[in-house]
C-alpha cells in the first residue's frame, strides 16, 4: 500500500522530542544554538563538519520531564554538544534538578 503523504517520525523513547518539534525549535532559534549561538547547520550529527567546533546538535528539554515539562517546542531548545553538556551540569543527565526558562537562553528566539 502506498502512502499518501508524508509522515512524521516517531520520537524512539516516550520523552524524546519528534522530529518536526525539534526543526521548529531550530527555526524559532533563527538556526543558532540557544546557549552561545553558534550557526547550527543541521540536527544531531549532520552538521558536525560544517559546525565551528566540530559539534553536532542535541535537543534539550529545559524543564526535565520528571519534573512536570513537556516535549512540546516551547519546551524544546537546540544545543551543540558543549552547551548540551553544560546545561547537565557537566553531565548530571540523571540527577540534576535544573529548570531552565526562555531567558536562561540568549539565544531561544534566535
Amino acid at each position: 500500500m502506498a502512502r499518501t503523504r508524508r509522515e512524521e517520525p516517531k520520537a524512539t523513547r516516550p520523552n524524546e522530542f519528534a522530529h518536526m518539534t525539534k526543526e521548529a525549535a531550530l527555526a524559532r532559534q533563527r538556526r543558532k544554538c540557544a546557549g552561545c549561538g553558534t550557526h547550527i547547520f543541521a540536527l544531531g550529527e549532520g552538521g558536525r563538519t560544517q559546525h565551528q567546533y566540530g559539534e553536532g546538535a542535541q535537543a534539550h528539554h529545559m524543564r526535565a520531564v520528571q519534573w512536570g515539562g513537556s516535549s512540546e517546542a516551547g519546551n524544546c531548545v537546540i544545543l551543540c554538544q558543549s552547551c548540551h553538556y553544560s546545561a547537565h551540569e557537566g553531565g548530571n543527565y540523571r540527577y540534576s534538578a535544573v529548570v531552565g526558562t526562555p531567558a536562561d537562553y540568549p539565544h531561544y528566539n534566535g
